[in-house]
Order: C-alpha cells, then sequence, then structure tokens
C-alpha cells in the first residue's frame, strides 16, 4: 500500500472515530434527559464523559478534515490576484500550516510525556491517567503535519 493511501486510509479512520464519538455523545444526552427527567438514574459522571468525547471527537475529525478540504476557506484574497499569485498564496498557506502543526506536535507530546512521567492522574468523578487525555492531540497534530507535508512535496495546490 502506498504512503498516500495509507494516510488516506488512517484520515477515513480518524472520521469514523470522529464520528462514532459524536453518535455516542448524542445517544448519552438524549438518554440522560430521558432517564433523568423519568426519575430513574442520574449518571454524574456523565457531564465528564462528554468533555471527553467532545475531545476526542474534535482532535480526531481536524486530520480528517483537513484531508478532504473541508476547513473553512477563506479565498476572497485568492479571487482577486492572479492564479499564479493565488497558487504561490497557498503554497505558503501549506508551509505555514505545517510549521504551526509541527510546533504544536512538539508541545503535545512534550506534555503528553511529562504527564506520563509525573504519573498524572484526571481526578474527577472518573479517574484516569492525565496522558491520556493527550494522545489525541498527539494523534491530531500529527497527521496534520503529516497532511501539510504531503501537500509541500506533491505540490498540491487547490483553489
Amino acid at each position: 500500500m502506498s504512503q498516500a493511501r495509507r494516510l488516506t486510509w488512517v484520515m477515513r479512520l480518524c472520521g469514523g472515530i470522529s464520528a462514532a464519538a459524536l453518535a455516542l455523545l448524542s445517544i448519552l444526552v438524549v438518554g440522560d434527559v430521558v432517564l433523568r427527567n423519568t426519575g430513574l438514574v442520574r449518571w454524574s459522571w456523565l457531564n465528564e464523559l462528554t468533555e471527553y468525547l467532545l475531545t476526542i471527537s474534535t482532535f480526531t475529525g481536524a486530520p480528517w478534515v483537513l484531508h478532504n478540504h473541508g476547513h473553512v476557506n477563506v479565498d476572497v484574497l485568492l479571487r482577486t490576484v492572479s492564479a499564479a499569485k493565488a497558487r504561490w498564496l497557498v503554497k505558503a498557506s501549506n508551509l505555514f500550516g505545517g510549521v504551526i502543526s509541527a510546533i504544536l506536535l512538539v508541545v503535545a507530546v512534550r506534555v503528553t510525556f511529562d504527564s506520563y512521567a509525573l504519573g498524572s492522574l484526571v481526578f474527577k468523578n472518573l479517574i484516569f491517567p492525565e496522558w491520556y487525555l493527550m494522545t489525541p492531540m498527539v494523534l491530531c497534530f500529527g497527521l496534520c503535519t503529516a497532511e501539510f507535508v504531503t501537500r509541500i512535496v506533491t505540490g498540491e495546490v487547490r483553489i
């Protein structure tokens, strides 16, 4: 399997994880409202879990959206300049996005390793190692960096 196909497969997996997290979040919130209003059950940990599902969904969905060119694209400037300048601006934005993603990846990796080394815990209703919450950020910024690098290396310009 080629590198591009592997990256596409990983991006689709991220999109699926993001969709599954949002679906689970929706089911849990609706279930909580129904069960709480009927007086059957009150899940004290549900607010926490919804926060974590939103985090997972956001950080796994971002690389998929980037890969599929689904991010908001402000192309007002691109429409006012020549095609050659527009291509240059897109290449520059890919480079800029890659640098920012790489910096955020380095920071996320450092924070994750520090949390792991310190043995930090999330201590609310649910108790677990804090670094678990950091791994979606490492995944997100790593894949976004890979996507931008792929665009730069292949010279992909989508206007």
